[in-house]
């Protein structure tokens, strides 16, 4: 028995859609010191206290517990320093 290429392809689609349910995706909160910090950081930073601005960035790099978190951190970092050596 033949099975007709269109029931092969509508298995193909239907698979990855079944292999799906049932997974659980957990996520680990984002740690009170690490937001807190970030937070800090840009509001030194919207002063133009640069310095203050990188310490506190730094601080809720190390504080944080995911590595989206700790990407978009780094890019907070690497903007900040950017400024830091433009006024200088």
């Amino acid at each position: 028995m033949r099975i007709p290429a269109i029931l092969l392809l509508l298995a193909s689609l239907a698979l990855p859609a079944l292999a799906g349910c049932g997974r659980q995706v957990a996520s680990v909160p984002e740690s009170d010191e690490a937001l807190h910090n970030w937070h800090q950081g840009r509001t030194y930073q919207a002063q133009g206290r640069y310095e203050l601005a990188r310490e506190h960035y730094l601080l809720a790099l190390a504080a944080a517990r995911s590595d989206d978190v700790r990407d978009a951190l780094a890019r907070e970092v690497d903007v900040v320093d950017r400024q830091i050596k433009t006024l200088r």
